[in-house]
């Protein structure tokens, strides 16, 4: 919040420099951002008298002035803005002057003639035409005053000050105001915060000539506070107060709504001002959104609402969002001659859900969502009627309405002046903290050891002890804590039984030659709709994000698939010859959630890989090896995704569960991946893993006698899969069989139509001794009459 240094010392004397200021601030609980000073960004610029104008002879659109700057000889100036006349009074930048920017003034030559210094428009300084009238960048400022030539410009033009950029915490909206911060600085400063007396000058009038209001909702709207102002004259305001306005971050616009704005940063009581000819009926209803109702709110937006939302509405229609922005019907405009002003308090919570709702967020907004404070509505209306008055903008009646049926009662706390030492780790006698309490306007008494504190209106984050405690250990100061060493023993943090396994399998990828990847957990829903899901699949009405950055970011992940294929087209986008990737991250199912419940989050390994050595078989003995190391065996059998390659996939399963599955990337689903390469994606359930893993046996010894190895080729029909084959290998080799495992595919003319030649190596050992024909021989026998038997697979000859 950016305050003004001359706004706060209309309140409390501030006896220090800027920058000595903002470090008291901090040292004492007030966050200070930075300190603007408006007088290095403009130096050396004077006001001047044009004495003459005459024509450039070498251009046909400058001109050629003598100014009056208050020296000894007027200045012979260059300028080419078109609204030049003896006799005007005109911002004058010398030789060495500063302007925003950085910019510096030199003696130069313009067209052969000789320049020294420039006459100034109101944007070349830094003042924009709501501040001080002019034309803009269309031409020289002209000051409407009498002024001395050679005048220092920036207190006439307001822009002579050190704007103070506070950093307000969220527990102290009070600080969101000149008052707020003025009343921190004089507690810290050690001076006094001097508040106005307000008085209102005012006329015979009553409410309910002007208008009916009707709070319905209590609940959302502590307090509803309004005036009227009859006879309203629209017009500028004073340059005082378009100086506040505009040091503060705020465009003047009229002396009205100037008022309001006003009020809401000296205050920090956002106001609102009614055009009652606007008003239907004159009636004005504090209610919740109707079933299906819409506002067209200032910034010109169509907004749907819901019954949840607190409006502002006349008998037929909502005018404003409360707390939020108001509606285009009861705008301010040069017509208005009668004005109602609306001071209320709103549910702070309910304005923080309208706002995300609705993805509006205003000054207004902003300060409702913190808490206004619904004791002190009176005294910011007053005050804005006060200007009124000031402003000479209108008459204001002497009735008021007020709605407030609940009032906050007192805030008393009580304290152990020994706990709050024991807290803040000093040693502060008990008159000290009540001496701190009472500089912040607090009502103290000290009995013994008990501090008994009622908090002033505004404060209504000061709830118990340990709040006391911060109150007096900031003001005492933070510098008086005496500095320790730690205390205490830290003990080694350790890694979960799920962050185990993902170690595990990290380390076992990475050895393979594998890279991990990671990517956000919420993505577009058009990537799930690239994988040519089936109409129904689950995995196509995913998580969707309440509040999302945008529409790529507006579902969490039901599958890891589409980001990965993502990264691999990217990959192959940028010309890289090889990838293996894999991600390790939940994936977010929602098939059985109920109303109120938290998705589950299934984790899942997704590999991706693409290559000249990378096939399918590659990345399934990857995933088979991965499985074996932790104790899960497993069946491969036929199966496939939409997205995978109908040929080319197969599913391990664990009994009749799936824990995984491998396949080539579908060619349709490659082409709308912009995927030039075969690639291919595994996918495992670690959720699954982890509950089937078993503990590995011991070590054993490397063995001692040779292995014996056999090679058959058997010829089987295309419809028989590899797995099943090897697993009937496996079953009936017995405890000699090692190994085994496919190394080659042969089709051809040499076998029939529909046929298939598959070579297989197989490994046999002993651990007590050397083996012989006569020990494999049976063996074989026995596996090559199981597969011919099972699998219809016959030995190649």
């Amino acid at each position: 919040m950016k305050v003004p240094m001359q706004w706060m010392r209309q309140y409390t004397e501030i006896p220090v420099s800027a920058e000595a200021f903002q470090n008291a601030m901090i040292m004492h609980g007030t966050g200070v951002e930075g300190l603007e000073d408006q007088n290095e960004a403009v130096q050396n610029v004077v006001v001047g008298r044009i004495l003459s104008v005459r024509k450039h002879e070498n251009s046909d659109h400058m001109v050629i002035c003598s100014v009056d700057v208050g020296e000894a000889e007027p200045l012979q100036i260059v300028t080419g803005a078109p609204n030049v006349h003896e006799g005007d009074l005109v911002p004058v930048a010398k030789i060495g002057a500063v302007l925003p920017g950085g910019i510096k003034i030199k003696k130069g030559k313009l067209r052969g003639v000789e320049s020294c210094g420039m006459c100034c428009s109101g944007p070349e300084i830094g003042v924009p035409d709501y501040l001080y009238p002019s034309v803009g960048d269309k031409g020289l400022l002209i000051f409407h005053e009498d002024y001395a030539p050679g005048s220092d410009v920036r207190p006439i033009l307001g822009v002579d000050d050190t704007i103070v950029d506070f950093e307000i915490l969220a527990n102290r909206p009070d600080c969101l105001s000149v008052w707020g911060v003025a009343r921190e600085a004089a507690v810290t400063l050690g001076t006094k915060f001097n508040k106005p007396e307000i008085k209102v000058e005012t006329v015979p009038g009553r409410m309910s000539d002007f208008v009916h209001i009707d709070v319905q909702d209590t609940d959302l709207c502590p307090r509803y506070c309004a005036r009227i102002i009859k006879n309203v004259k629209i017009g500028p305001s004073p340059m005082w107060m378009r100086k506040a306005l505009a040091a503060s971050g705020v465009r003047a616009i009229n002396n009205i709504v100037d008022i309001t704005n006003y009020v809401m940063l000296e205050t920090g009581h956002p106001m609102h001002a009614f055009d009652m000819a606007k008003v239907k009926d004159q009636h004005i209803i504090v209610r919740r959104a109707n079933e299906g109702e819409t506002i067209v709110t200032l910034d010109g937006k169509e907004r749907a609402l819901t019954t949840d939302m607190l409006m502002i509405a006349d008998q037929t229609n909502a005018t404003g969002i409360a707390g939020v922005m108001g509606g285009e019907e009861s705008e301010i405009t040069e017509e208005t001659t009668t004005v109602m002003f609306e001071i209320a308090a709103f549910d702070r919570t309910n304005i923080r859900l309208t706002t995300r709702a609705l993805g509006l967020r205003t000054e207004a907004s902003g300060r409702f969502e913190r808490g206004v404070c619904a004791a002190t509505c009176r005294e910011a209306a007053d005050r804005a009627c006060q200007l009124v008055n000031l402003l000479g903008a209108g008459e204001v009646i002497e009735d008021v309405y007020d709605c407030y049926p609940n009032p906050r009662g007192e805030q008393v706390v009580t304290a152990s002046v020994a706990r709050i030492n024991a807290r803040i780790g000093l040693e502060l006698p008990g008159e000290k903290m009540a001496e701190i309490l009472t500089a912040l306007d607090m009502k103290v008494t000290l009995d013994g050891d008990t501090l008994t504190a009622i908090a002033p209106d505004f404060r209504e984050d000061i709830e118990n002890e340990a709040d006391l405690s911060e109150e007096v250990l900031r003001i005492y100061g933070y510098e008086h804590i005496h500095s320790t060493l730690l205390r205490g023993e830290t003990a080694p943090g350790t890694r979960n039984e799920h962050m185990r396994i993902n170690d595990k399998i990290g380390r076992i990828l990475s050895g393979k030659g594998l890279y991990e990847i990671r990517n956000f957990s919420f993505i577009s829903p058009k990537l799930v709709e690239k994988l040519g899901l089936e109409p129904g699949d689950p995995r196509l009405k995913p998580l969707e994000v309440t509040n999302p950055l945008g529409e790529d970011t507006s579902v969490m992940r039901a599958t890891l698939v589409p980001s990965m294929l993502g990264t691999l087209s990217l990959n192959q986008s940028r010309n890289n010859e090889t990838a293996m990737l894999y991600e390790i991250g939940p994936v977010f199912d929602i098939t059985d959630r109920k109303p109120g419940e938290l998705p589950h989050e299934q984790p899942t390994l997704c590999i991706g890989a693409y290559g000249e050595k990378v096939d399918f078989y590659l990345i399934r003995d990857i995933v088979l090896d991965l499985l074996a190391r932790f104790g899960v065996s497993c069946e491969i059998v036929p199966g496939a995704e939409p997205y995978h390659h109908p040929g080319r996939a197969a599913r391990l399963m664990a009994g009749e569960t799936c824990i995984a599955s491998v396949a080539e990337v579908h060619p349709d689903v490659m082409a709308t991946f912009e995927l030039s390469r075969r690639s291919v994606i595994a996918e495992i359930n670690l959720e699954l893993l982890a509950k089937l893993r078993t503990k590995m046996g011991h070590v054993h010894n490397l063995p001692k006698f040779p292995a014996v190895t056999r090679d058959i080729a058997l010829v089987m029909d295309e419809s028989v899969t590899v797995g099943s084959v090897l697993t009937c290998i496996r079953k009936h080799g017995g405890a000699m069989l090692e190994k085994a495992e496919m190394f080659d595919i042969y089709r051809g003319a040499q076998l029939l139509t529909g046929k298939k030649s598959v070579a297989f190596s197989l490994t046999f050992r002993n651990a007590e001794r050397t083996l012989s024909d006569d020990d494999v021989n049976p063996v074989m026998q026995k596996i090559l009459t199981a597969c011919e038997r099972d699998c219809g697979a016959s030995l190649r000859v």
